[in-house]
């Protein structure tokens, strides 16, 4: 046997093996999504999410496409408005065109399925955290209270319809928030400066002096504070806003106090609050601007424990 020649042919074909593993991801990439595709997609998913569960969609701009198939009952408001993605233990990332969500690149991958064009991925978070109470669920009669600070009068909860506009109107005014005097608070989902939907709790300042005062009832303490900030992306864009100053207390101890400056977009904090770790307490947030103008202001905070 001519071994030279052998090795010639071998050394030949490991080029020839790249070109078609090359062209197999061109293909792969390029090939058309087909309906029949994400209808595959959406039923492997749905026979296996559970509610804990993240279902995201990559690339990004492929999103509403990712809606628009799956329907609300899979994408739901807290899947697709989250503060963020460290309380989900378990992920269902959809893609098309070998592309991954980039929020989830720590994730570990425990199964991967390819369904036509679509691949559905399903990653475990390495840490997840545990949610211990989230403000967003005291925004209502019995669960919260709002004032301004320079009236030191009640606002008024009030159920009406919601109001939407345009672009540069805001985000949408919730059917059912407090009313106060040049101003409201309520939950709504806030287009921060990356356009990503945030769900949060809306509360414009009053501007100078005034701020809005929210006192939230019966809070169930963990070891730390942990949320988030923005404000409405055509508010910050421009970045000539005055900052917004969000600060928190328990039993008049104030447990610190953060700033939100235009152009910073979606921005995360975290209090200690392992002094009433297992407590059930009063939290009150003051919410304050030098100016009122388009301080169109938006936050969520969640008390958790450690990762599991």
């Amino acid at each position: 046997m001519d071994w030279s020649l052998l090795k010639r042919w071998a050394f030949g074909l490991v080029p020839l093996v790249g070109v078609i593993e090359l062209s197999a991801h061109v293909v792969q990439c390029n090939r058309k999504v087909t309906d029949n595709d994400w209808i595959a997609a959406r039923e492997y998913v749905r026979t296996r999410v559970r509610p804990e569960d993240l279902v995201v969609f990559a690339p990004r701009w492929v999103d509403p496409l990712g809606r628009q198939w799956f329907g609300d009952e899979i994408v739901t408001l807290a899947r697709e408005a989250r503060a963020d993605e460290t309380v989900f233990p378990r992920a269902f990332e959809v893609s098309i065109r070998g592309e991954r969500a980039s929020d989830l690149l720590g994730w570990r991958e425990v199964e991967r399925t390819k369904l036509g064009a679509v691949t559905v991925t399903t990653l475990a978070n390495p840490s997840p955290q545990v949610l211990v109470d989230d403000l967003l669920t005291h925004v209502h009669a019995q669960g919260m209270r709002v004032a301004r600070t320079d009236s030191g009068a009640e606002c008024t909860w009030t159920r009406s319809s919601s109001q939407a506009g345009n672009l540069g109107f805001g985000p949408t005014i919730p059917a059912e928030r407090f009313v106060c005097p040049g101003t409201f608070v309520g939950v709504s989902v806030v287009a921060v400066l990356d356009y990503t939907p945030r769900r949060c709790i809306y509360a414009p300042p009053p501007g100078g002096a005034a701020k809005l005062r929210l006192r939230f009832l019966d809070v169930a303490m963990g070891k730390a504070l942990r949320g988030h900030h923005a404000l409405y992306v055509e508010a910050e864009r421009a970045a000539v806003g005055a900052p917004v100053l969000l600060s928190f207390e328990v039993a008049g101890k104030v447990l610190g106090r953060v700033v939100h400056r235009d152009g910073t977009g979606w921005t995360r904090f975290e209090l200690d609050t392992s002094e009433w770790d297992g407590q059930r307490v009063e939290l009150i947030a003051e919410i304050g601007s030098t100016e009122g103008h388009r301080r169109m202001y938006c936050f969520e905070a969640s008390t958790r424990r450690a990762g599991l």
